[in-house]
């Protein structure tokens, strides 16, 4: 696996009580993005080293964001929504699982209610409001993960966009 450490936050009151997880599995990746909740768990740092990195935040009302650097000086964010037709030519175990996914997040209705096309999301402890396009749901959040945890690669399936100031002010 190409992540080597797993860390998370855990907040009581202004207190900040971080977990970390050395080589970590996907149960345990997937475990701690599924336990976001915008509340006292708000932060998913997926690290290879201080280079490359992917951050997953939020979890309040099924809303993510995801950011990802490869070298450390252009950052990604993942984009809501995706364009992809999953194909025949998807074979292996891992685009069939994340095919699954990906069905669940193409079925899945747009839950934004924010006229401003922003929503407020809880993230690293602060909160913030965050452009309602790159807020996505848990299945597409949970893909890009995967995709970054094995490979140290950005989902080709989703859009990026590269290095903009996420909160909105």
């Amino acid at each position: 696996m190409f992540v080597s450490k797993l860390y998370t936050d855990k907040w009581t009151g202004n207190r900040n009580e971080e977990t970390f997880i050395e080589n970590p599995n996907w149960q345990q990746i997937k475990t701690t993005i599924c336990e976001l909740d915008g509340k006292s768990k708000t932060l998913v740092s997926l690290e290879a080293d201080v280079q490359s990195y992917m951050m997953i935040g939020g979890g309040n009302e099924g809303q993510y964001i995801v950011t990802a650097t490869l070298d450390n000086e252009i950052f990604y964010s993942l984009l809501h929504p995706v364009n992809y037709e999953i194909t025949n030519s998807d074979t292996s175990d891992q685009k069939i699982n994340l095919s699954i996914f990906y069905q669940a997040l193409i079925n899945a209705k747009n839950k934004h209610t924010n006229s401003t096309n922003e929503q407020k999301l809880v993230v690293g402890g602060q909160a913030g409001n965050y452009s309602e396009k790159i807020c996505v749901n848990l299945p597409q959040c949970l893909i890009a993960a995967i995709t970054f945890a094995e490979s140290g690669e950005l989902e080709s399936l989703f859009n990026w966009q590269e290095d903009e100031s996420l909160v909105l002010v």
